[in-house]
């Protein structure tokens, strides 16, 4: 398969699956919340499986695949911190954050001092590894959320709740991100200018530009220019960044949460950009499942297995901690509701494979795998259990039995 072919598919994919979220012909609650179905795809078609696309072949397609990177990115900062009962309030956004800083040190924690003895030939990128890996386990997908909303009309305070923890949580790991390229990227003036000026100019950067973005949308708002305004934007912040060797996902988050804490238009924005996220998101998810390597799953099992457990030790001590404060999570039960945090998604996928791209090798390798094998686990265990944590709290209700359809009257009966 050539280079031109790949390319090609994937953008068949983007229109297959923005086709199938578009307009009245959208499929809600469809497919697994993690999405990770097409990561699957992309490694039965990669080399490790049945080889009909080579690791060469979707390095050839980097720079496409930085730009849906970009644009995903974009996408998840114009919806920071909103969910689709309105903004999340700055209480909530705090304890978010403050929860996901505390986890995600715990589980950088973890990695940074058990890797000498769960993966010693990867110790030259303790650091890397340390940061990559708490940010790629940082988060819990909203797509879970809107999974149960949708598939089993969960409401009530307690996915509420949850959904407000999932969004707020997320600015998390874009920090660990310019945390990461700041003190271990390959940007040339970290040597003269050190690695906090650095983390500066990339939030500073996609500030800068998401302020002009929103001058150049103006008063009015005009569905075709704003396109080619915020396209033309995103593209020019991902180039710069990659070229300079900033975090180009944290420039396009900083670049989309400032657009719209800014611009006139900012309920307008997220309407338009909402309907293109799977469809940018599909032909990423497929490069991510190519580029997996299996044997570093084998090597790193150990690792893997730390990662995962400190995860589940973390969301176990949310919910409990939940369960303490609110009375409908200690109806649900600490533990359901500490699993039915345990799903990863985009985020999670995305930030896997901007780490193989930015490291390749062992290094890149391990993060991507591992991620992919964070979602798989988060899959089997996630879902079901927020199932019956909503269940118990009442908040998914049981479907009334069927009627049973009237029976006919025959000619004895009616005669009597």
């Amino acid at each position: 398969m050539s280079s031109l072919l790949l390319l090609m598919g994937l953008l068949l994919v983007a229109y297959l699956g923005s086709f199938l979220v578009g307009g009245e012909r959208s499929l809600r609650g469809v497919g697994l919340p993690s999405s990770v179905e097409w990561v699957v795809v992309g490694f039965l078609i990669g080399p490790s499986a049945l080889g009909v696309v080579s690791r060469s072949l979707a390095l050839a397609v980097g720079p496409v695949i930085i730009v849906a990177l970009s644009w995903l990115l974009l996408v998840c900062g114009v919806q920071y911190p909103m969910t689709e009962r309105g903004r999340v309030s700055r209480g909530r956004i705090a304890i978010g954050i403050l929860w996901g800083s505390a986890s995600a040190g715990a589980i950088g924690a973890a990695v940074y001092f058990a890797l000498p003895f769960v993966a010693p030939a990867l110790m030259k990128d303790r650091v890397v590894l340390a940061l990559a890996l708490a940010a790629a386990s940082g988060e819990t997908t909203q797509h879970v959320i809107r999974w149960v909303r949708e598939r089993y009309a969960a409401h009530g305070p307690l996915v509420d709740w949850l959904e407000d923890l999932a969004v707020a949580e997320d600015l998390v790991p874009i920090g660990l991100i310019v945390a990461l390229s700041a003190i271990a990227g390959r940007s040339r003036a970290a040597t003269w200018i050190g690695p906090w000026a650095i983390a500066g100019v990339t939030v500073a950067l996609g500030g800068l530009l998401g302020l002009l973005c929103a001058l150049l949308l103006g008063r009015e708002f005009r569905v075709r220019e704003s396109w080619g305004t915020l396209l033309g934007i995103s593209l020019v912040g991902a180039g710069v960044a990659a070229q300079v060797g900033l975090s180009f996902l944290a420039v396009l988050f900083v670049l989309g949460a400032t657009v719209t804490a800014t611009s006139h238009h900012s309920g307008e924005i997220r309407a338009m950009l909402a309907p293109t996220e799977r469809g940018a998101l599909l032909p990423v998810l497929i490069v991510c499942g190519i580029s997996i390597d299996p044997h570093a799953l084998k090597e790193t099992a150990m690792l893997f297995g730390l990662v995962f457990g400190a995860r589940l030790v973390v969301r176990l001590v949310l919910g409990r901690l939940l369960a303490a404060t609110l009375p409908y999570a200690e109806t649900a039960g600490a533990i359901r509701v500490g699993m039915g945090l345990l799903s990863s998604g985009s985020l999670t996928m995305c930030i896997g494979l901007a780490v193989e791209l930015a490291f390749p090798g062992k290094t890149g390798d391990t993060v991507l795998t591992i991620a992919a094998a964070l979602c798989i686990a988060g899959e089997l265990m996630g879902p079901p259990s927020l199932r019956g944590a909503l269940r118990r709290a009442g908040e998914i209700r049981a479907p009334e039995p069927p009627t049973p359809p009237p029976q006919p009257v025959t000619t004895e009966e009616s005669q009597a």
